[in-house]
């Protein structure tokens, strides 16, 4: 009976031993695992969330771009009436009195880049002429058909500059619009960031999740196996007492042991088939440890809300100064010369507009841009004691799992010094193999529970990274 025992207590050891090296070959990054930045970017590539982001982001980048286009050089080409008509020609019925004209004008536009303003030249031909005038005062061109049918074109050529005042001057200038523009790239990106880490965080969470039923299943097919023991002792050593009910309650432990162990069995399967369908792998490396420490108070600037509420603040203000610059008039310096007549000419325009009375609208308007301003006033103190407590709670998380982590460290030297003492005194006959067993089953659970450590440092990371919305893809900052 005692040689049965050794035998049982033996093979327990050898399934546990080989579960140990099958999970650590799984775990290893030797054997073949993805590391957890392969696992992240195969993730990335498959998230339909991330890639409309990036088109989020590709937009808003193309919006700026289409603002600078605007604000520098275009050229255009018009083709139209001199006379401002139809193309070409039209047909006018002045008391059943039928009028032909016909023409047609080239202009051709040069946007010159902010602040500056246009150049233009216009080149026409257009007819009929006036023959009552002299042909020397024509300026023309003639068409003959025959002596008794002639067309005759006025040509025309004239170029033009015109400048406006306020953009020298910077009155007209959208500096809100183009810092809001700028700002919305910036706000785009850090979406598509935060949905990396959200991948980040959604993959390393399932790791946890792959490890805790893999120590479950361990744990349970251990328990089996010493309740299986268990159960073939007591039949041995008491035949008679398999209806009592001590027996039962082993028996229907042992059953309610198993089936424990199938349903984490079936858990694991489905985690394994999800992280396969998210990721492309069903096996992962062993995570490297990721080093922990909270961003100084001097980042407190780069914090997302931070930058927002001072964008806010910068916007505001632009917004009040153009409000006042938009009260100027609108002054404009012409210039240009008619190429035909050899005649230059040369002026100032001048736009102005006065509101009398608009129902208290530009006092409204002015008040709402001040509370704009002191909105984002209060936003950025908000900001501010709200990233200092953030700090002062990533501090206590970060100082709990390095103790977290000592106390682990501790506990897995003393399982590594009770398995060599257990196996020592298993050779000198002191104990049973059963206790060897199960010295090495704890210690083999406890690298488990240093993985899942792991799994929580990196998740911690991922928080401490989201403060100063670091680089989610940075995965350097490890020991």
């Amino acid at each position: 009976m005692r040689r049965r025992r050794q035998r049982r207590a033996a093979l327990v050891t050898g399934v546990v031993l080989a579960l140990a090296a099958g999970v650590a070959s799984a775990q290893s990054a030797d054997g073949g695992g993805p590391s957890l930045e392969q696992l992240v970017r195969a993730a990335m590539a498959r998230d339909e969330a991330l890639a409309k982001q990036r088109l989020e982001v590709r937009d808003k980048q193309l919006a700026v771009a289409e603002r600078a286009a605007l604000n520098g050089f275009g050229l255009s080409l018009t083709l139209a009436d001199p006379e401002g008509g139809s193309l070409i020609g039209a047909l006018t019925d002045f008391d059943n009195e039928f009028s032909y004209n016909y023409g047609i004008s080239t202009r051709i536009v040069a946007d010159l880049p902010r602040p500056f303003g246009i150049i233009s030249t216009t080149a026409s031909a257009k007819g009929p002429v006036d023959e009552a005038k002299p042909p020397s005062d024509w300026d023309l061109i003639e068409f003959k058909e025959d002596e008794d049918s002639r067309y005759r074109v006025r040509l025309g050529l004239e170029s033009g500059v015109t400048q406006p005042i306020g953009p020298l001057l910077g009155l007209d200038a959208d500096l809100g619009g183009d810092l809001e523009a700028a700002h919305e790239v910036v706000r785009a990106e850090r979406s598509e960031r935060a949905r990396v880490r959200a991948i980040t965080s959604e993959i390393l969470r399932s790791m946890k999740q792959i490890l805790q039923h893999r120590k479950a299943a361990r744990r349970s097919g251990h328990e089996i196996a010493e309740l299986e023991d268990d159960v073939v002792r007591r039949r041995d050593v008491f035949r008679d007492n398999q209806e009592s009910h001590s027996f039962q309650t082993l028996l229907f432990n042992l059953e309610k042991e198993r089936r424990s162990l199938e349903t984490t069995q079936r858990r694991l399967v489905q985690d394994l088939d999800a992280f396969e369908q998210r990721t492309g792998a069903r096996r992962f490396g062993l995570l490297t440890e990721a080093l922990l420490a909270p961003p100084g108070a001097d980042t407190v600037e780069s914090a997302p809300a931070v930058v927002d509420a001072a964008v806010g603040l910068r916007v505001g203000e632009h917004r009040i100064s153009e409000d006042g610059n938009n009260r100027w008039p609108e002054v404009n310096l012409k210039a240009g010369y008619d190429w035909r007549a050899s005649e230059f000419t040369a002026g100032l325009s001048l736009e102005l507009t006065l509101q009398i009375i608009d129902g208290g609208q530009q006092e409204i308007k002015t008040e709402r841009l001040n509370n704009a301003v002191e909105m984002a006033k209060l936003d950025g103190t908000s900001a501010r004691r709200e990233f200092a407590e953030e700090l002062i709670s990533l501090d206590r998380r970060i100082r709990d799992l390095e103790y977290e982590a000592w106390q682990h460290r501790e506990r897995t030297r003393l399982a590594a010094l009770k398995v060599v003492e257990t196996r020592a005194a298993l050779d000198a006959g002191v104990v049973v193999p059963s206790e060897l067993a199960q010295a090495e089953l704890d210690h083999e659970l406890l690298a488990l529970d240093g993985e899942m450590l792991r799994v929580d440092r990196w998740l911690l990371k991922l928080d401490v990274d989201a403060l100063t919305d670091a680089d989610p893809l940075d995965f350097s900052a490890v020991r």
